[in-house]
């Protein structure tokens, strides 16, 4: 890859870190849907976090064996065989995971989190992802367009600097993303 493209995936990578920030909101308003836990009723376990007290963590096995999703309010995580993922909320950007153990919200050290070119994190990134595709077209199905859109719309009454994409147009974005790397359109210039 040359260095043009490089500094092109990087900022990609960045913008999708700034839609993963208000995803984060997101889940936390799936937690306290009118109609029950979301996350809970997609599948996932909640045990209180071991990092910060009065929290949760919630974690989801993936089919493929020893991949896991673990979402925290302040953290999320993405195991798998191949490589370790890992959002930070305060910091707004996503690391490579190089300990043997998992993230836990508030606990983690600056030697936890591992160096690697910005094509290595990515592609540590695909499988979190597409995950977040498929869940938010599991919300889509299970609530319609107009959920996502209140939410969006709340969040942008919330933290109006950090709204990033339409849910109309975020998860389509996501997965041209996927397809185009570095090739892809930047946000502010999408839809």
């Amino acid at each position: 890859m040359i260095a043009t493209d490089r500094k092109r995936l990087n900022i990609l990578l960045k913008d999708c870190t700034k839609g993963f920030y208000q995803q984060m909101y997101f889940w936390g308003k799936d937690v306290m849907h009118p109609s029950g836990n979301q996350l809970l009723k997609y599948g996932f376990e909640k045990t209180p976090s071991q990092g910060l007290k009065g929290t949760s963590c919630y974690t989801l096995p993936i089919e493929k064996e020893g991949e896991t999703v673990e979402l925290y309010g302040s953290c999320a995580a993405y195991y798998s065989k191949d490589s370790n993922v890992v959002f930070l909320r305060q910091r707004n950007r996503f690391y490579h995971w190089i300990s043997d153990q998992k993230l836990i919200a508030g606990r983690w050290s600056q030697s936890e989190l591992g160096k690697c070119s910005v094509e290595q994190l990515f592609t540590s990134m695909l499988p979190f992802l597409k995950w977040w595709i498929n869940y938010e077209q599991w919300i889509l199905n299970q609530h319609g367009e107009h959920y996502r859109q209140q939410c969006y719309k709340e969040w942008s009454q919330v933290n109006s600097k950090l709204t990033w994409l339409n849910p109309e147009h975020a998860m389509q974005w996501v997965k041209e993303f996927l397809d185009h790397k570095e090739h892809h359109v930047r946000p502010k210039h999408y839809a």
